[in-house]
């Protein structure tokens, strides 16, 4: 005889198990796990008829409970799996009716109250990123999991901010995942779980539901920043990538390697809006955050490798259980920089060469860099008419105004002509 298939919440709070009796109670609950950048959520949705959630059994914020969804009969008969979401902290808690509802929501943080609510200002010098996470893991009372490389960092700054915020900022300056999961903050190298073999093929038929979303709108092709040698005050004209969408960035920088660093991690953190998927599709508890999938049944050019951003399961008062999965497209990463002085960025604009306009940047500034005089101003409009008129247009504008409006990200020829510098 088939068994019923089913899914189960257990649930232990302040150290108890109350899954039995709560139960009775529950109508729903989801697991929002996230690769990084937020930290994952637990919810549950409960009828209160009785008003006991509301008088003798309310929860109080701060308390602790840990949760875990267990799938019975899933995939075959007499199987048994389990999902360890983690410890949670109540931080939201609401009541409506009728009917009586009582809904807890709970967030994933350090025990340590000042992790996530205590705002400081410090000055971090001569220090790698792993230290910086080393030291506000040992504050908070957890274990740090460092899976990336040791990146050194000269000078920082912490500025009124709490330590989860903070140590979230400096993973995301250097293209590094973060998330806190059941006492521990896990920070690793995105690329390396993305390049990791997919944890199963998810098919169209697998698919309740799913979209499919291909832009340019927002990515590039490559990115600039610049870096100021404070010993002697060179500038240096650091490139990620390439080609006519260029990202400009304008961040300090420690150095020409924490440039590129920090300016490929920017890059391709954007780029992958590029290519996105969302699936709905019967709960896998091998499919977490930070995993790989194979689509395929959609064809050659939406089927591929996807890494999963985040995956939201969701439990019904039944037997039902069913994720929502975010993701984008694996591609290789652009990583590849060129790195020139001002002086000979400005000696190849001038010998005929390019220039990626910049916020602020005007015809005559740009002509007064690498023509000798802002009155050839002209010039350059005159070789790239087609060019400024067409970007005005899109953004909105009758025309550029003979020049006046030009845009971040234009790539513009500069006539041959001498440069000062």
């Amino acid at each position: 005889m088939e068994e019923a298939r089913r899914a189960e919440v257990e649930i232990m709070y302040g150290g108890k198990d109350i899954t039995t009796p709560l139960n009775e109670y529950v109508e729903s609950f989801t697991y929002e796990d996230i690769a990084s950048g937020e930290s994952d959520r637990i919810k549950l949705g409960m009828h209160d008829t009785g008003k006991q959630w509301m008088d003798a059994w309310m929860p109080s914020k701060g308390d602790r409970m840990e949760a875990v969804l267990a799938l019975y009969n899933w995939d075959a008969d007499g199987t048994a799996e389990r999902l360890y979401c983690g410890e949670f902290e109540l931080d939201d808690m609401s009541f409506s009716g009728r009917p009586l509802k009582c809904s807890l929501g709970a967030v994933s943080i350090p025990r340590d109250e000042p992790f996530n609510s205590q705002a400081r200002t410090k000055t971090w010098e001569g220090i790698t990123v792993r230290q910086v996470a080393q030291e506000i893991a040992g504050r908070a009372g957890v274990t740090l999991y460092y899976e990336a490389d040791e990146i050194p960092v000269e000078i920082i700054e912490q500025n009124e901010q709490t330590d989860c915020k903070f140590l979230y900022s400096v993973c995301a300056d250097y293209g590094l995942a973060m998330k806190v999961y059941a006492n521990r903050i896990i920070i690793f190298d995105e690329e390396t779980y993305e390049n990791r073999a997919p944890v199963r093929t998810v098919d169209e038929t697998d698919m309740s539901k799913w979209s499919y979303n291909s832009t340019v709108a927002g990515t590039y092709t490559g990115a600039a920043i610049r870096f100021t040698d404070p010993n002697n005050e060179e500038e240096y004209h650091v490139t990620v990538g390439g080609g006519s969408r260029i990202l400009e960035i304008n961040e300090n920088t420690d150095s020409i390697a924490d440039a590129q660093r920090k300016a490929a991690a920017k890059l391709n953190n954007e780029n992958k809006k590029a290519v996105t998927m969302k699936i709905t599709m019967k709960t896998d508890i091998r499919i977490l955050a930070g995993t790989c999938v194979e689509v395929t049944g959609l064809g050659g050019k939406i089927n591929g490798k996807y890494y999963v951003d985040r995956a939201s399961t969701k439990k019904g008062g039944g037997s039902a259980c069913q994720t929502d999965l975010e993701m984008h497209r694996v591609v290789p990463r652009i990583k590849d920089a060129s790195v020139m002085g001002a002086e000979q960025a400005a000696g190849r604009a001038a010998a005929g060469g390019t220039y990626t306009v910049v916020a602020g940047d005007t015809l005559w500034r740009i002509a007064a860099q690498f023509c000798g005089s802002g009155m050839k101003y002209e010039e350059i409009y005159a070789a790239n008419r087609e060019t400024i008129e067409n970007t005005a247009k899109e953004h909105g504008k009758k025309d550029s105004s003979h020049g006046h409006w030009i845009y971040p990200g234009t790539v513009l020829t500069v006539p041959e002509g001498k440069a000062e510098v």
